[in-house]
């Protein structure tokens, strides 16, 4: 081979290359119309999908965890990127009609893998989570539906935080609203376990808005 046809087959395998990376911008910008979240998508996208869920106090040292895939039986998601402050940010949930990437501290991450068990999660401490692009919902303590097409509304809710409080404090959070669609904090219960710890979600921005960490100098 001659050196311009290495040069020329290099070229094009560097111009390949660039053409097949994905682009990581569209891991935060909205859903096209019609289009629902999936799992199909590189290890670098889903890293930067999981991070735009949390203020980068959080984010800049936290863990990278995707979701469990259920074909391969494990309860654990494989880890995308080692972090050092307790914080795990992981990526979409597959199946929603908008982004939805979730920052949990230790606490949130033992309320979510045990609830995902259909187990009680055994909460004695505050857990909180970020979920700073919204997510969609739907509804109520409702079973996931197994043609999502079908779903017939779909509660958008915006930017938010998410606490777990204590099982012992089940008095305080008595009389808090329930209704997903007048952008007001609610109660959730999302799991079918017995005596499951229900999580309070606040609501920071109204659905469609977005939460913008302005930069320190």
């Amino acid at each position: 081979m001659t050196k311009s046809a290495l040069y020329g087959a290099i070229g094009l395998a560097a111009i390949s290359s660039v053409a097949c990376a994905e682009d990581l911008s569209t891991a935060s910008a909205p859903l096209p119309p019609g289009t629902f979240t999936t799992s199909a998508h590189s290890d670098e996208w889903k890293i930067e999908n999981a991070l735009s869920a949390g203020p980068a106090s959080v984010t800049d040292r936290a863990a990278v965890v995707d979701w469990p895939n259920p074909k391969d039986g494990s309860p654990h998601g494989r880890v995308l990127r080692q972090g050092s402050n307790g914080w795990t940010c992981m990526p979409d949930i597959p199946g929603r009609p908008q982004h939805d990437p979730m920052c949990a501290d230790e606490t949130m991450m033992k309320w979510i893998m045990a609830t995902r068990a259909g187990e009680k999660p055994n909460i004695d401490r505050v857990g909180i989570a970020y979920m700073l692009l919204g997510e969609a919902r739907q509804g109520q303590n409702s079973a996931p539906a197994k043609d999502l097409t079908q779903v017939k509304q779909w509660f958008y809710i915006g930017p938010h935080v998410i606490i777990v409080l204590p099982d012992s404090a089940k008095e305080a959070r008595r009389g808090i609203n329930q209704d997903l669609s007048n952008n007001e904090p609610y109660v959730s219960l999302l799991s079918s376990a017995p005596g499951s710890t229900p999580i309070w979600v606040i609501p920071v921005a109204k659905s469609g808005n977005r939460i913008r960490e302005e930069s320190q100098k």
